[in-house]
C-alpha cells in the first residue's frame, strides 16, 4: 500500500485512498505536554491531599488503552488511563520554553521589534509646559 503510484499525484495517505476520507487523531496527544494523574484508590488521600500528582506525557501503552505518564511526586513511569492533559500551553508556543523570564524576554522583544522607530528628541529645544 506504501509503495501506490498515484498517492504522490493526488497528494493523498494511503488510509484516505482506501477510506475516502482523512483519518480521525483527536485521541492523539502532544508528547511531553503536562498532564495531571488522578489518583483514585491508589493512596488513602487525607481531608486536604491533591486528588492528582503532576506529570509528563510520554505515549501510549502498549498492552492496553492507557496512557504512559512520568510522575513527578513518586518520580517513576507509570500506565494510567484517568489523565487529564494540558496542552494549551505547547500549541501556540512550539517547542517548550525553559523559564519564565526567557518568556518575558521573548515577548518584549517581538514588541521592541513591532513597535515604530523613536526619534532622540533634546530636551533643551522642547519648551516646558505648566502642569495645570
Amino acid at each position: 500500500m506504501n509503495h501506490v503510484l498515484i498517492r504522490p499525484i493526488l497528494k493523498k495517505t494511503p488510509y484516505e485512498l482506501l477510506n475516502g476520507r482523512k483519518p480521525h487523531i483527536g485521541h492523539l496527544k502532544i508528547f511531553g505536554c503536562k498532564c495531571y494523574i488522578l489518583t483514585n484508590g491508589k493512596d488513602n488521600l487525607g481531608k486536604f491531599d491533591e486528588k492528582a500528582n503532576n506529570g509528563i506525557f510520554l505515549g501510549h501503552s502498549l498492552s492496553n488503552h492507557a496512557y504512559r505518564v512520568y510522575n513527578k511526586r513518586l518520580m517513576t513511569v507509570e500506565e494510567s488511563v484517568q489523565t487529564v492533559f494540558d496542552e494549551s500551553n505547547n500549541v501556540d508556543q512550539g517547542p517548550m520554553k525553559f523559564s519564565a523570564e526567557e518568556d518575558e524576554q521573548n515577548i518584549f522583544l517581538k514588541n521592541l521589534e513591532n513597535c515604530p522607530k523613536k526619534q532622540s528628541v533634546d530636551s533643551a529645544k522642547q519648551p516646558i509646559e505648566n502642569l495645570q
